[in-house]
């Protein structure tokens, strides 16, 4: 397995080859279409078991080849059990509750746009639960992605941000958003020695056990949603791509060309729903949504570089 980069892919006979940043740029992709299919089935599923069917037949599918996984793993899981469930709650049942409820109340490129702002909400969160320290030059980089959000949310009216009502949708990606940040960052925090599919197996099954009272409270509300004939793709297509093949070519990707770079590729994710919004859905691209991708993208720039190390006697560089 290709050792992990510290920023620059390897040179000469170890770069990667092309199809390592074609795999690279499909979960972006995945996860686009994720929120272009949820907007356009939102008034044919409800959020809450959109949601709940997605997780269950990810899990049906994933379950034959995970199984030998989880077996080996058993005693571990058994001891991480709390943990798991932990990771469950917030990273499956919060994290697409709130996505597939914002995508009900605002446009697919708004909701993309909020959610490249993980990065810089993962940094905050690293600092104040692991310590890591925030140099002033993430800190700017902080500053100049928040002012992206705020361009988007403020749908290009910074001068009004004082009368504004902030779209419920937007809101609700930024609670999503953060639980998966959260995710992001309790898995670095402590790492569970688990094999991937035991660790994503592990999780989807207390992450459909934790939907359960939302689905409970939704069918009062909302009736009991059936999947049929006309929802069945939407709920593949949820179940297959964004939930397992985005996760094994992340993966993937982040073994062959390292955690630097593929992390870069997020930043494709508001590109390709833009297109698919515009293409699909007809939502209209506004003069601010460029330039708060721009924005966005320039401020996490900033935060993922290195502060250049001050020469220091009797140290040695990192």
């Amino acid at each position: 397995m290709a050792e992990l980069d510290r920023g620059k892919p390897a040179a000469s006979a170890a770069s990667p080859i092309p199809l390592a940043y074609v795999i690279a740029a499909l979960p972006p992709l995945f996860w686009a279409g994720n929120f272009l299919i949820a907007r356009m089935m939102r008034d044919d599923i409800p959020p809450i078991q959109m949601s709940f069917w997605r997780w269950v037949l990810a899990l049906a599918i994933m379950l034959p080849f995970a199984w030998s996984s989880l077996r080996l793993d058993r005693s571990r899981l058994l001891e991480e059990w709390p943990f798991l469930a932990l990771l469950g709650a917030i990273g499956v049942t919060a994290f697409n509750c709130f996505i597939y409820t914002a995508l009900h109340h605002t446009t697919v490129i708004n909701a993309a746009l909020v959610n490249s702002l993980l990065p810089v909400v993962t940094i905050i969160l690293a600092w104040v639960l692991l310590g890591e320290r925030i140099f002033p030059l993430r800190a700017l980089g902080i500053t100049v992605s928040l002012v992206g959000a705020v361009l988007v949310i403020a749908r290009g009216d910074l001068l009004a941000l004082g009368d504004l009502e902030v779209g419920r949708g937007d809101i609700l990606v930024v609670l999503g958003m953060s639980f998966w940040a959260l995710y992001m960052v309790l898995v670095r925090r402590r790492p569970l020695g688990l094999k991937p599919l035991s660790l994503l197996g592990a999780t989807t099954v207390f992450g459909i056990v934790f939907h359960l009272p939302f689905v409970l409270v939704e069918t009062t509300a909302s009736g009991i949603f059936v999947p049929t004939l006309h929802s069945l793709p939407a709920l593949i297509y949820f179940a297959i791509f964004p939930s397992i093949l985005a996760y094994v070519f992340w993966n993937r990707s982040i073994a062959t060309l390292g955690p630097a770079t593929t992390g870069m590729f997020m930043h494709l994710m508001p590109i390709f729903s833009a297109i698919l919004a515009a293409v699909l859905l007809g939502e209209r691209l506004a003069w601010y949504h460029p330039v708060a991708f721009i924005v966005i993208v320039g401020g996490i720039l900033l935060t993922t570089r290195r502060p250049s190390a001050t020469p220091q006697p009797n140290h040695q560089k990192r």
